[in-house]
């Protein structure tokens, strides 16, 4: 019995020693490097790119605005910090981020109308565990309040940065997200053009995903800085035109008076499915011409 006790009390030592040592060396390197594939976009989102123009969203913003377009049309720098399968608990979170670092004039959050529901479901949050104690308040805070097995978890080294080192090897081995360095994802023409589709089932919103929307607008007024919404094009045909993820979130742009662009069912691009990479996405095309578009009532609104 005592020398289990003595291999089980060496082999917790041996393993404590070891998380600490590699969470001190692992930690070290996060803060000194860029960091590569995916997580290159999250480092420069968080810690570095400082952009007149910040637009915030998920896939339908980083393939749907061209940031060289905006930035031609208003005379400012823009930087596309929209990130694949993220929600309005992600979205805060970069705002946030953003704005402990520096004040943009401008911020443009763009998403689809059902990131709004429960059927989507959440965003992949914990591509944040390696920046957790890190000095970023709101991740910090979004950990600190999971479950208490996460909590006890994101005490260890070994456990925040488990996905590091594969993103690493995959992106040395293989690497088909050829990201831009304005942050932008331009997706080309597919050989096969969608066709439109129709979408008879409708989500509510949730309020949780409200009232991100809703202290995001508070945070960026507070700030100074100019809000927008948008809901850029999709390949979809709503049977009912009222949304009520896009009443929701209309209702909070009106109540803090912010421009709310809703383009999701434009006809210009339902029309024309040579604009569409698939039903939800924007093509290399598409996305020019929407972002001409944006450039252009943005414009309006902050000349008046």
């Amino acid at each position: 019995m005592k020398k289990l006790i003595l291999f089980i009390f060496y082999t917790t030592a041996i393993v404590a020693a070891t998380d600490i040592a590699l969470g001190l060396m692992i930690n070290k390197y996060v803060m000194t490097h860029q960091l590569p594939g995916r997580y290159q976009k999250y480092d420069k989102l968080i810690r570095q790119v400082e952009p007149d123009i910040l637009l915030i969203g998920n896939s339908a913003i980083l393939n749907g605005i061209d940031p060289s377009i905006i930035e031609n049309s208003l005379g400012q720098t823009c930087y596309n910090g929209g990130m694949m399968g993220q929600d309005p608990d992600f979205f805060e979170t970069m705002v946030d981020c953003a704005l402990q670092r520096y004040t943009p004039k401008v911020i443009i959050l763009g998403f689809r109308p059902e990131e709004m529901g429960e059927k989507v479901g959440d965003g992949i949050y914990d591509v944040l565990r390696p920046y957790y104690h890190t000095g970023y308040n709101s991740i910090d805070n979004h950990f600190n309040n999971t479950s208490k097995s996460e909590q006890i978890l994101m005490q260890s080294s070994l456990y925040r940065y488990n996905g590091i080192w594969v993103r690493i090897l995959l992106n040395g081995l293989y690497n088909k997200e050829n990201i831009s360095a304005d942050g932008s994802l331009m997706n080309e023409v597919p050989s096969v053009l969608p066709t439109i589709r129709d979408i008879k089932n409708y989500d509510i919103p949730l309020k949780r995903k409200t009232d991100c929307i809703e202290r995001i607008i508070q945070k960026c007024q507070a700030r100074g800085v100019k809000v927008f919404i948008c809901f850029p094009p999709t390949l979809q045909h709503f049977t009912n035109p009222r949304l009520p993820c896009i009443e929701a979130v209309v209702k909070i742009c009106e109540k803090y008076n912010i421009e709310c662009f809703i383009d999701y069912d434009n006809p210009d691009f339902q029309q024309s499915p040579e604009l569409f990479y698939d039903n939800n996405h924007l093509n290399r095309n598409g996305a020019k011409l929407y972002s001409v578009q944006i450039a252009s009532k943005i414009k309006r609104t902050i000349t008046k």
